[in-house]
């Protein structure tokens, strides 16, 4: 069946945008999931638009070496990493003996790129259980937490740090 063009111009309108309004409504129901941390506190919250799904202990930077508050987001997920340690000129192998544990999500590069902000898990977690404030500016976690976060977050997950 034709229908002449202008009401098949009304017709295609009307059409577009009951799809345009079904994707917005879509969009809507999406849930953000971001991380949140707090320097005074110690904690890693995982929300869930705005809503804590979990709170976390948490080691961070030494006062020489701080961690620095600020939005970010995850800028990508390594699963078992190596680390390269340039004062003992060592690579540490992947897994649960290395410094930076069994998963890394870094957030933020300098501008020179020698330093790289990351939360990641830890060879040494009673430095998380204690919260201490010790890390070369990293947020340290518990081998087991940073895989649950690791699991849930996405590259462009953002981080809110303060």
């Amino acid at each position: 069946m034709l229908f002449p063009k202008p009401i098949f111009k009304h017709f295609l309108a009307g059409f577009l945008g009951i799809v345009s309004m079904l994707s917005v409504s879509s969009s809507a129901a999406y849930a953000e999931i971001g991380i949140e941390v707090s320097l005074k506190e110690r904690y890693l919250w995982l929300k869930d638009s705005g809503k804590v799904l979990k709170r976390y202990q948490i080691a961070i930077g030494a006062p020489e070496t701080p961690t620095l508050p600020g939005t970010y987001s995850i800028q990508k997920k390594v699963k078992d990493p190596k680390y390269y340690s340039k004062s003992h000129h060592k690579i540490f192998p992947a897994g649960p003996n290395d410094p930076v544990g069994v998963r890394f999500m870094p957030y933020f590069q300098s501008s020179s790129g020698s330093k790289v902000y990351a939360v990641h898990g830890t060879a040494w977690p009673r430095w998380v259980h204690l919260r201490s404030a010790v890390s070369l500016g990293c947020i340290r976690m518990l081998n087991s937490d940073v895989i649950e976060v690791f699991n849930q977050v996405e590259v462009g997950t953002p981080v809110v740090i303060r």
